[in-house]
């Protein structure tokens, strides 16, 4: 079997890791790892950047590893940073100074994809996870600065976030306050994230199980070693209320802590508490996978995902649900939209995967409606940028709102959209799948379903669409007569439609 060496340096909040792999087809071995301390979610999180000692000693620490990376002759690696780094104000400096003096190119993870990362390892390394995602799971990956949840039933992922609860950000906010109170301020705040939570998710949507991952979990299982593969609630509690008041010395004595984990211990138990009681399971699950060996699984591409696009596609519709948007209405704009994309596909000359972002499009550009009917497009915008969805990055949420927001217009090539910069690729890509979208919308205008199925047939100076219809689709005739002047505008080819009756 042929391998090769595969570098995955972790950047978190509390320490530096460093996994040296070696990688073949369906197999991953762990030849080295390295865990340097460094705690620069302490600056981020107390003064909102990372100091310049800091900065120093993190190059040096990676200068460190990229000798290491040298002598194993590695030549595939990823470096990448979370919360420590994503929230720093002076984050573009550090990650410049890093690659001038370390040579070590950093990229930063954002929160929709460091979540479904991890949920992606959770659902492979815990027994019996699809069951639990039937009934309802909360995932919930404790790192030093965010906590990454999960909220999954079925094939529709109810929530998803990165949320400023992490164990050490808690500790820091809190570290002026005595230890004798300090436990309640962690209860106030982890009852507030509950909240958030719970808020968002339908009343009447109930999840029953939770799957905890993260640092934290070595220490837990030091701790109470388990048995199985979980933690009992009740001991979680017993040992909460024995230790919340201790200080950390008392910790570091009495259970055996070093200082870093003596510092979180308390908040870490208090968030898992307060997940259950959310949940009202009686356990937490636990993935003992840690974070550089489920990236090198990501990114050597042995960690997939099989009901991605089912997973996307329920999603992106119960987002739009919540802002009432008509989903009938949405699955056939959808459906319009995906054979006109298919049919035109050496018109458009984009890539496939370029129709995730028309799907999702056609499945939220009513979201404005919520607000304002008259500025559809406009509101839309504005809401679907704002949105996350686990394992869709933020530039392609982004486009997605563009491609919303230009329903009405086609861009020139010197023109932005809200003063944000689009390549000339991007605006080309905007304007072609707004096209279609506008097409896809036209039959359904009155949102009555009355034309079924569509024909495409296409010759070198016209294209006739022949519509199967119930009934006379008199609002869709006339949209697609306002809407096939930009298709021509933008393809170069003149396009009609022809109705025929089903029933007649």
């Amino acid at each position: 079997m042929k391998t090769y060496l595969y570098g995955i340096i972790n950047i978190g909040a509390s320490a530096f890791r460093m996994a040296v792999s070696e990688v073949g087809k369906g197999y991953i071995k762990e030849i080295d790892y390295l865990l340097k301390p460094l705690r620069l979610g302490v600056d981020t999180f107390s003064q909102g950047y990372i100091s310049l000692e800091h900065v120093k000693y993190a190059a040096t620490i990676l200068r460190g590893f990229k000798c290491k990376l040298d002598e194993y002759g590695i030549k595939h690696y990823k470096a990448v940073c979370t919360s420590g780094v994503r929230e720093a104000g002076n984050k573009d400096f550090f990650i410049d100074y890093v690659k001038i003096h370390a040579g070590i190119d950093i990229i930063i993870l954002e929160p929709s994809e460091e979540v479904y990362i991890k949920y992606l390892a959770a659902k492979l390394s815990v027994a019996g996870f699809d069951n639990m995602e039937k009934e309802g799971v909360v995932f919930a990956n404790i790192a030093s600065g965010n906590i990454t949840l999960s909220v999954t039933k079925g094939d529709n992922i109810l929530y998803s976030g990165a949320l400023p609860y992490g164990s050490l950000r808690l500790r820091q906010m809190f570290r002026h306050i005595s230890p004798l109170k300090r436990h309640k301020a962690f209860d106030q705040y982890a009852e507030n994230m509950v909240a958030t939570v719970a808020g968002i998710i339908n009343k009447k949507v109930k999840v029953k199980n939770l799957v905890g991952s993260g640092s934290s979990i070595n220490m837990m299982l030091r701790i109470f070693k388990p048995k199985d593969k979980f933690i009992l609630r009740e001991d979680l509690e017993k040992l909460y209320n024995k230790i919340r008041v201790y200080t950390k010395q008392e910790l570091v004595d009495e259970l055996a802590l070093r200082d870093d984990e003596a510092e979180v211990l308390v908040p870490t138990l208090c968030i898992y508490i307060h997940l259950l009681k959310y949940t009202g399971a009686d356990r937490f699950h636990f993935s003992p996978v840690d974070f550089p060996t489920t990236l090198t699984q990501f990114y050597t591409g042995s960690l997939k995902d099989c009901c991605y696009h089912k997973r996307i596609k329920n999603t992106t519709l119960a987002l739009g649900e919540r802002f009432n948007i008509n989903t009938m209405h949405a699955r056939r704009t959808a459906k319009f939209a995906k054979k006109l994309f298919m049919e035109f596909d050496d018109l458009h000359s984009l890539d496939k995967s370029r129709y995730d972002i028309l799907e999702m499009a056609s499945f939220l550009y009513q979201v404005g409606e919520y607000i304002d009917a008259k500025q559809t497009a406009y509101n839309s915008y504005y809401i679907i940028k704002s949105i996350s969805i686990p394992g869709i990055s933020s530039r392609d949420i982004f486009l997605t709102a563009c491609v919303v927001y230009n329903m009405n217009s086609i861009l020139s090539q010197d023109e932005s959209i809200e003063g944000n910069y689009l390549s000339p690729e991007e605006k080309l890509m905007i304007n072609k799948l707004s096209c279609i979208l506008r097409m896809a919308v036209s039959f359904d205008a009155s949102k009555t379903g009355l034309i079924e199925d569509i024909d495409i047939v296409q010759n070198d100076n016209m294209i006739i669409i022949n519509a199967k219809a119930v009934k006379e689709p008199f609002v869709e005739l006339f949209t697609f007569e306002k809407v096939k002047y930009t298709f021509v505008e933008t393809f170069g080819i003149q396009v009609d439609i022809r109705t025929k009756m089903i029933y007649d």
